[in-house]
This record gives structure tokens, C-alpha cells and sequence, in this order.
């Protein structure tokens, strides 16, 4: 990761001293993401979100490499089942608001001028707005972390110069926090507290708009 950020700087600042191509736009996108959880006692649904906010891409011409850093504003929808739970059946889901950071390095091959592709790899820093636990019924408590790391993995093309669609897949590095659920022990007859580790894997699809050429 540290030589990752040392690269990245590298690549900003060697962009900005060599006449750099520095562009300025908006980021508009889907986010479908999946809990994921250590143990079989819990399971989650795939739920759709949306993220939105500035960018600010540099890139060296002729190369091709460069970077890109943008400020999300994030909302995704949680959905969590817990089964076997006092021989009963829990589901809940809430609502989750976030400040999203992702730092890229990026390369693009264009074709035509207009048109191209791109690939593009790198850190993601989440901040999470909402309560730190989030409890139903007395049946589970889950206690979110507040700052998480993730890594991105995409590609993309370029349209017209000022449009890129692209897709990524968001890779957890930390976990996103940790379950307790109360569940029913069909050996011992008795009620038990099982601890979960709970981490958030995601597909985002994203267009992004740069008023610059």
C-alpha cells in the first residue's frame, strides 16, 4: 500500500511538471454490494446504491499514464437474514450513507482521438456517516467501523473525450466491522452468542463527465 501511494504521487507529479493534461469532472454511478459474513449463521442481499461527486484525472499525453482522485458522496442499502436464531427467522435492512475517496493510477490507449480504453487500479477510503451499531429485536448487534480500506479493480472506455464509462470491483482490505447474533444450538438446546466478521464486496458501475478537454 505505502509504495503504491509513493507511486501514485509519482505519477501526479510527474504529470503536473510534464505538461500535464489535467481534467476536471463529475462522477455518477451504481454501486451493488454484498455483506459478507465468516460464518454461515448470517447472509445478506445483494443491494443497489448510488455514488456522485467531483473528480479530477492527470495524465501525461502521449503516455498515457496518469491518475485519478474523487470525493463521493455514497448511499448504499444493507439487508441482513439471520436464521436459526432462536429457531426463528430475523431480516432487517437500513440504509447506509458514506464519504467515499478513491485514488487511482490509470492508464489509457486511445483510438481515433475520441475514442479509447482504459484500465485503472487503486486505494479506497471510506468514511461511514451513520450510527455505530445497528441492533434488531435483541436477536443481533452489528457494530460498523467508521473508517474503512478497500482496493478497485476496473477498466473502461473513453467516449468523445469528455465521457468514460466504466466498471470496477471493490476488493475489502478491512473489515467493515463486526456481528453478534444470539443463535439457537440444535446440540446443546440452549441459546448462544455467535461472533461474525462482517467485510462488504461491490460491483460500481460509473460514468464520469469532464468539462475539459
Amino acid at each position: 500500500m505505502r509504495r503504491f501511494l509513493i507511486l501514485t504521487i509519482i505519477a501526479l507529479s510527474a504529470a503536473t511538471n510534464a505538461c500535464a493534461q489535467l481534467r476536471y469532472g463529475l462522477d455518477l454511478g451504481l454501486d451493488v454490494s454484498r455483506l459478507g459474513f465468516s460464518k454461515s449463521v448470517v447472509d445478506a442481499k445483494n443491494r443497489a446504491g448510488f455514488f456522485l461527486g467531483p473528480k479530477i484525472h492527470a495524465k501525461i499525453p502521449k503516455i498515457g499514464l496518469g491518475a485519478d482522485i474523487a470525493l463521493w458522496y455514497a448511499q448504499k442499502n444493507a439487508a441482513i437474514e439471520v436464521y436459526n436464531t432462536l429457531e426463528t427467522e430475523v431480516y432487517e435492512k437500513e440504509r447506509m450513507h458514506y464519504i467515499e475517496v478513491p485514488l487511482h493510477v490509470r492508464w489509457d490507449i486511445t483510438f481515433l482521438k475520441s475514442f479509447g480504453v482504459f484500465i485503472a487500479t487503486g486505494p479506497q477510503w471510506d468514511w461511514y456517516l451513520g450510527p455505530s451499531t445497528w441492533e434488531s429485536m435483541d436477536q443481533f448487534k452489528a457494530t460498523f467501523n467508521h473508517h474503512t480500506l478497500s482496493w478497485n479493480v476496473g477498466a473502461g472506455v473513453m467516449l468523445f473525450k469528455r465521457l468514460n464509462l466504466g466498471v470496477s470491483y471493490h476488493i475489502p482490505i478491512t473489515d467493515q466491522g463486526s456481528f453478534v447474533t444470539r443463535v439457537y444450538n440444535t446440540i446443546t438446546k440452549q441459546v448462544e452468542n455467535a461472533d461474525v466478521d462482517m467485510n462488504s464486496h461491490s460491483w460500481q458501475i460509473s460514468l464520469s463527465f469532464f468539462f475539459n478537454k
